[in-house]
């Protein structure tokens, strides 16, 4: 290792040792200096050496933490990236079928119509049971229709937002 006079030079690597440290090939570190333009931070006996603090971002890719998204989004992937990327989706896709994690929309819609043709049985034959079995006077039954009335619509709307949700992905 060298000897290090300043403090700040222990932050300042060869192409060499970035390399080592990282191990990276030191032909693949050096064209991702050269294509980032990265600025030299000083020569050592006839060598550029570069700040960590510039070679981190260029090497691993994420400079801004909204790059992120950049980097996850398909449609700014070179071909390669974007064809590997869509295979791991599928694969992440199947797997999710397998253990039940993921259904299909026309399953999903099926089960969210029994369960709502349930629900509406149920609503339907509660006031008649109220009166039959528990003797409500009709100024109850009344009421009770009311607040079943307001339970349908709430959920006939939220299944609707939920149709109209579908709609737009």
């Amino acid at each position: 290792m060298s000897n290090i006079s300043n403090l700040g030079d222990a932050y300042n690597w060869s192409v060499a040792k970035i390399a080592e440290a990282f191990g990276l090939n030191r032909g693949t570190v050096r064209k991702r200096l050269l294509e980032a333009n990265t600025p030299i931070a000083d020569t050592v006996r006839g060598n550029p050496v570069y700040a960590l603090k510039d070679v981190g971002p260029v090497l691993f890719g994420v400079s801004e933490p909204g790059d992120i998204d950049d980097i996850q989004n398909p449609d700014k992937m070179g071909p390669k990236d974007r064809k590997d990327w869509y295979q791991s989706e599928n694969e992440r896709i199947k797997l999710e079928e397998s253990l039940k994690q993921l259904l299909p929309a026309s399953e999903a819609h099926r089960e969210m119509a029994l369960l709502v043709k349930g629900i509406s049985q149920v609503l339907d034959t509660w006031p008649d049971k109220l009166e039959r079995d528990r003797g409500w006077r009709p100024d109850q039954i009344a009421e009770a229709q009311v607040a079943i009335d307001e339970m349908r619509e709430m959920l006939a709307a939220e299944v609707m937002t939920i149709e109209d949700g579908d709609d737009d992905s």
